[in-house]
């Protein structure tokens, strides 16, 4: 039987429209598809509507190539997008969460970005794809766009903290409010803290949401880094900011900090320049 043949009988089999023929025309198209040719197969499968024999057919027999060729990008990318448009969610979060499965990340970002249904409302195969290859402004983003900040605040808190810094200046450029954004970052992840609280300055965001967010970073937090305050202060003196900084320096102060420590040194003389210039 030569594969035009091949196709036909497949086909015959994908006609019928039973769970029972739909099963047997995804074995012989997983066990044929290297004499038949994948594209042909696939398209005997499309479904003609949402839920019927072929739609479950497509799926079997794509998550059985993946399995098999997971290195291969585009077909991965073809099964996500079977899935999308089949509302397959677990399965999404299960491929994309999969480091053995390769897949185009710009292509997979835009494609769940872009989904509808019940694929447009499960935010964890777009969480999957952007932490793995760190796009992390394109997540935020999408989920300020979805009204999903919440889903952001704990990726950002439980999953990667290190994501804090591009996921405000991404929500600042977006026109996020300040404040707003403040509730996702918070609590401040310490080396990110200096490039977050520049971009909260660059956009102008008032006193009280800097003192908020300044406020966790206390003595324990500058005692695992030397050049925590220092960074702090730049950041903000490179702005003409460094009065904001100044009810969190001054409550650093009041802890009493160990005397010719760095951060104590670069308190004092950010106290001081405040007292001379403002």
């Amino acid at each position: 039987m030569g594969p035009p043949q091949g196709l036909a009988a497949v086909g015959r089999l994908v006609d019928t429209d039973t769970p029972e023929a739909a099963a047997k025309a995804v074995a012989a198209a997983i066990a044929l598809h290297g004499t038949l040719g994948h594209s042909e197969l696939a398209s005997l499968f499309r479904p003609k509507e949402a839920g019927d024999n072929r739609e479950r057919a497509l799926l079997d027999y794509l998550r059985a190539r993946v399995a098999a060729a997971g290195d291969d990008a585009a077909l991965t990318f073809e099964y996500l997008g079977a899935c999308c448009a089949a509302g397959q969610v677990d399965e999404l979060e299960r491929v994309t969460r999969d480091r053995s499965i390769a897949y185009d990340a710009v292509q997979a970002c835009t494609l769940l970005r872009e989904a509808g249904g019940a694929a447009g409302k499960d935010p964890r195969p777009l969480i999957n794809v952007c932490d793995r290859h760190n796009l992390f402004g394109e997540l935020a983003t999408a989920l300020l766009a979805r009204r999903q900040l919440r889903h952001l605040m704990l990726y950002v808190r439980s999953v990667n903290r290190a994501a804090s810094a591009p996921v405000c200046a991404a929500l600042l450029e977006a026109g996020c409010e300040a404040a707003r954004v403040a509730e996702v970052v918070s609590p401040l992840h310490a080396p990110s803290a200096p490039a977050v609280l520049g971009s909260m300055l660059d956009a102008e965001c008032q006193a009280d949401v800097v003192a908020s967010l300044l406020e966790p970073l206390d003595g324990t937090h500058l005692a695992q880094d030397d050049s925590l305050a220092a960074s702090l202060i730049e950041a903000a003196v490179g702005r003409n900011k460094l009065p904001l900084l100044k009810p969190w320096l001054d409550a650093r102060k009041a802890e009493g900090l160990p005397p010719g420590a760095p951060n104590s040194e670069a308190i004092e003389g950010a106290i001081k320049q405040i007292k001379k210039w403002w």
